[in-house]
């Protein structure tokens, strides 16, 4: 009776694809739609409906049009709500206007994004019942006839193989319960070889589902108990599933049930990386600090890192998975940190510059013995040192909170890079190292050039003082594509190992901590290059190997046009 109802159900939706696309224009409002409903509620012999995108009826071949302004919004329909989403909707239910079950079949006309409308089917249970009645003849006596075949089939073989069938049915029960199969005697070698042939797939299949079964609770446990928020979503951003720490972070209470997406993050930026994540290819997480409120001087922050996941094409498939981590306090104590060094910075400034303005004024004093002098010189030069400490501390502090302001501009990379290179001259002299610059003539960035200038001076700072006596420190600059400018910077020093070429950009950190004395700064140079490089909205690369040098790479965006040259290249040492 069920594959019968399926067919009728077919046959419906067929007459209904036929029928929709003549219906079509009818939707923008043609004269004549109720008599071309009536006539084809005649041919089709069902109730038809005309129905516009905004659930709204048109016509209907059994109201009249009088009528039908007081007609009630179909768009809440089930037939219609699946029509939109699949194509075509079925629903049965007892009709308030005939009180008879119906059967209702609706057809979306247009697309899903951009529906024109809605075309509808009706039929009484009734009428489906006595259509399908020949039907349901002919299946029960071709069910009866197979009944009666199968019967006398079962009667024959259990005359022949009744011994063998129980012990074959006793001997897959056994194996089913991992007992081992004892031998049959006197039964037929074909007998034999179907029994041990069951009883060695019954012992895999149960020892897979132990083993399934096993990874199953492994999962779910570590789904359930993993410290960071998971969500699963499917491409219509439907929520598959999401643990308890991701229910916390997002304030979602604890159901069984699972919310919305748009109910469960609340959060546009949100919702678009995970529509990102669903649409992105496998293997390609995208990651986001996201702000998320929740209530009057409540703001949490997460980081969310979305990743797609493979073969989830189809609605109800795991699209993509979330990992969600609240990294509030991580904030509120950067934040603190940032404003503690600003301040510890600012209230050092004078106490400095107090003791060196002590310690020159000894300069002239003859009378001063040679030790006396000697630790006047330290003193000086510890407090120079602190001065540019603090000063660099200062300058990171405000790049970190934000405030700074880009002044941003086409920016000649060739004169710029030729007078941070005049301006390292006498320091690259003194440690015997030559400067050399090469840039394209008009080559130009788009930029702030004052902070331009301080990355680049930062840059070919450091490669001076971890570069040999007699080396070569080089600043050049190519056109990567037509919104990209490189810049290079390559020495022939120390190098950076492997192992360390991730921490290099750390606020403080040394690469050789036994050369720190000899080796003057403040270790804040490439942590600043990099904020700075952020800002911008560019990047920083570096690529080294131990003894032969460094060379690090920036990665700029293009000015619209570039600036003439007004300089030739030269190479300052």
């Amino acid at each position: 009776d069920g594959a019968v109802r399926e067919r009728s159900r077919r046959d419906l939706a067929a007459m209904l694809e036929r029928l929709a696309d003549d219906f079509a224009p009818d939707l923008s409002g043609r004269p004549d739609a109720q008599e071309r409903v009536r006539l084809a509620a005649r041919q089709s012999g069902t109730r038809v409906t005309l129905i516009g995108k905004d659930g709204s009826v048109i016509a209907d071949s059994d109201i009249e049009p009088v009528k039908l302004p007081t007609i009630e919004n179909h768009g809440a329909r089930p037939e219609i709500v699946a029509a939109l989403r699949d194509g075509t909707g079925f629903a049965e239910r007892r009709s308030a206007t005939i009180v008879e079950p119906l059967l209702y079949v609706a057809r979306r006309i247009g697309s899903a994004d951009q529906p024109a409308g809605f075309l509808r089917l009706a039929i009484r249970e009734s009428e489906l019942d006595a259509a399908e009645s020949p039907f349901r003849r002919t299946l029960e006596r071709v069910a009866l006839g197979a009944g009666v075949l199968v019967a006398l089939l079962v009667v024959f073989i259990r005359r022949r193989h009744a011994v063998e069938l129980d012990r074959i049915r006793a001997g897959v029960a056994d194996a089913a319960e991992g007992r081992r199969p004892a031998h049959l005697p006197g039964a037929s070698e074909e007998t034999q070889e179907v029994f041990f042939a069951l009883s060695n797939f019954a012992r895999l299949v149960s020892a897979e589902r132990e083993g399934s079964e096993r990874a199953r609770l492994l999962a779910r446990t570590v789904f359930e108990q993993v410290p960071a928020g998971l969500v699963v979503v499917d491409r219509t951003l439907a929520v598959l599933d999401a643990n308890p720490a991701a229910l916390r972070i997002f304030g979602a209470p604890g159901t069984s049930s699972r919310p919305a997406l748009v109910d469960l993050v609340r959060n546009p930026s949100a919702v678009a990386l995970f529509r990102h994540g669903a649409d992105a290819q496998p293997g390609a997480p995208r990651t986001e600090v996201i702000r998320l409120d929740s209530g009057p001087g409540h703001e949490r922050i997460v980081e969310l890192t979305v990743c797609a996941v493979p073969h989830g094409s189809r609605p109800g498939e795991p699209a993509a998975i979330a990992v969600v981590n609240d990294v509030t306090e991580r904030e509120r104590t950067e934040i603190m940190r940032r404003r503690f060094v600003a301040d510890v910075s600012h209230e050092l400034r004078t106490p400095i510059a107090a003791v060196r303005a002590a310690a020159d004024s000894f300069e002239p004093d003859e009378t001063l013995s040679r030790d006396l002098r000697r630790f006047v010189d330290i003193i000086r030069r510890q407090a120079a040192d602190m001065e540019f400490l603090v000063s660099d501390l200062m300058d990171l502090a405000q790049i970190e909170s934000g405030t700074v302001t880009l002044q941003v501009g086409p920016v000649a990379l060739e004169p710029l890079l030729q007078e941070v290179a005049s301006g390292l001259a006498s320091a690259a002299k003194a440690r015997d190292v030559r400067l050399a610059v090469g840039a394209a003539p008009g080559l130009a960035v788009a930029a702030d050039r004052r902070r331009l200038a301080q990355i680049f001076r930062n840059l070919l700072d450091n490669a001076v003082k971890f570069s040999p006596a007699g080396s070569v420190v080089e600043a050049t600059a190519e056109r990567a594509g037509p919104s990209r400018v490189l810049v290079h910077v390559q020495d022939r020093g120390i190098g950076i190992p492997h192992a360390e070429q991730g921490n290099i950009f750390q606020r403080f950190y040394r690469v050789d901590p036994s050369r720190a004395k000899a080796t003057p700064g403040t270790g804040l140079g490439l942590a600043i290059v990099k904020h700075l490089l952020i800002i911008h909205g560019a990047t920083v690369e570096v690529r080294s190997e131990p003894g032969q040098g460094s060379r690090f790479t920036v990665s700029l965006p293009s000015a619209s046009e570039g600036i003439p040259s007004t300089a030739e290249p030269r190479s300052p040492s």
